[in-house]
């Protein structure tokens, strides 16, 4: 039996705020293309049509965007917890990769994306501190038992044949 993730644990409460920060720099990055836009249509309305017509275009893709981003504020909205919440069959591979940043030779940073790879072939990455990826990996572990951690060569192999076959026996399920 799969167990329904508590929404006050802290593993859930950091993925509550790695997509929260990822969709405000996606809301960042729309306002920018909606200012682009805007000073496109502004400056260039009267002299140049093609430049103009971009710049409509970059308004009403950042305005259609930002309105389907608006309904993903809420973490109920969000796919991930969507699936998380609801749906935990179709998550089958969760993995990470740690990126390190060193300018000339230097350790900076250290930041880790974890890759949730769903029964339909589709992805979802969400960015989070290395240093919370134990966490929230370790978690997701015990709440979803069918799912394969990890990443290795044979298992994106046998995702791309197949993503039923990284789906683990449960516990328990044969008896």
């Amino acid at each position: 039996m799969k167990q329904r993730p508590d929404l006050r644990h802290p593993a859930i409460r950091t993925l509550h705020l790695a997509v929260l920060q990822e969709w405000r720099w996606q809301m960042v990055a729309l306002f920018l293309l909606l200012g682009a836009g805007a000073a496109l249509v502004c400056v260039f309305f009267r002299q140049n049509a093609i430049l103009t017509a971009i710049g409509l275009l970059c308004l009403l893709a950042a305005i259609r965007s930002m309105r389907q981003l608006a309904g993903n504020y809420r973490v109920e909205n969000n796919r991930l917890f969507q699936l998380l919440c609801r749906r935990p069959g179709e998550i089958v591979w969760i993995y990470s990769v740690v990126t390190q940043r060193m300018p000339f030779g230097l350790e900076f940073t250290r930041h880790g994306i974890l890759y949730f790879r769903l029964l339909d072939g589709d992805q979802i990455s969400i960015s989070l501190p290395e240093s919370q990826l134990r966490l929230v990996t370790h978690y997701l572990r015990r709440c979803l038992p069918h799912a394969t951690f990890g990443y290795s060569r044979d298992r994106e192999q046998w995702y791309l044949a197949s993503p039923h076959l990284l789906l683990r026996e449960e516990p328990g399920a044969g008896k």
